[in-house]
């Protein structure tokens, strides 16, 4: 599945690569951030350095279900991931332009739920695709998303939550844009452990996944994967 849209093909064997998804898949931090490294200084390009850490956050999420690590592994994960994201982001702009945005989205964890890793995972991968993120952080109330459609005029908008009992909020939220006449304006996804509650609930939103690689390649076929 492409992720970032600009990657070249990951090679096989060798060099950077899978040195950097073994080394996130194993919470070696040190080891992480010197591949980054090693790949800047080798010329690699920078979002297919992105897609080597997004794989190792990928296989610590599969060990995470299986059991084989907890909550505070995952934590750690994705804050190596965010950390080798920063150090890339200089090199992404260098390399492709912060000017070439695909677009807006505007992403928030909806009220009553402060849970944001999966969210902050999003953001990242979405902003490594060229996209302008706007974030609103946790406990979202309906009206703060309506006023940021009116604001920043995305194309989508995502909400996230845990909590199944969220799913009233996302219900609002989703009533809210209605009501104040942007719901054609915008695609809405939702993502999270709320997912199932929100297909149960047959809520109005476009799309719904637990999967952020999902979510992702639906937000670029949503803005048009020739827009690269």
């Amino acid at each position: 599945m492409e992720l970032c849209a600009h990657q070249a093909d990951v090679e096989e064997g060798g060099g950077t690569v899978g040195k950097l998804s073994d080394a996130l898949a194993v919470l070696d931090k040190p080891a992480v951030l010197a591949a980054v490294q090693e790949g800047i200084e080798a010329g690699t390009d920078p979002l297919q350095l992105v897609e080597e850490a997004r794989l190792g956050l990928e296989a610590v999420g599969r060990e995470f279900d299986k059991g084989n690590y907890f909550l505070m592994e995952l934590l750690r994960a994705a804050q190596i991931f965010k950390d080798a994201v920063a150090l890339l982001t200089p090199k992404i702009k260098e390399r492709y332009g912060s000017a070439a945005s695909r677009g807006t989205v505007v992403i928030g964890t909806v009220a009553g739920d402060v849970h944001d890793l999966g969210k902050n995972i999003v953001r990242d991968l979405l902003q490594c695709n060229g996209f302008e993120v706007i974030d609103l952080g946790v406990d979202v109330p309906a009206a703060r998303f309506v006023e940021a459609i009116r604001q920043h005029k995305p194309k989508v908008v995502g909400m996230s939550a845990l909590l199944s009992a969220a799913v009233t909020q996302v219900g609002r939220t989703v009533e809210a844009i209605e009501e104040a006449g942007l719901r054609d304006e915008v695609k809405i996804i939702v993502g999270g452990g709320i997912v199932g509650e929100v297909k149960r609930h047959t809520l109005r939103v476009d799309h719904a996944t637990t999967n952020a690689n999902e979510g992702i390649s639906v937000i670029l076929d949503w803005f048009g994967r020739e827009q690269a």
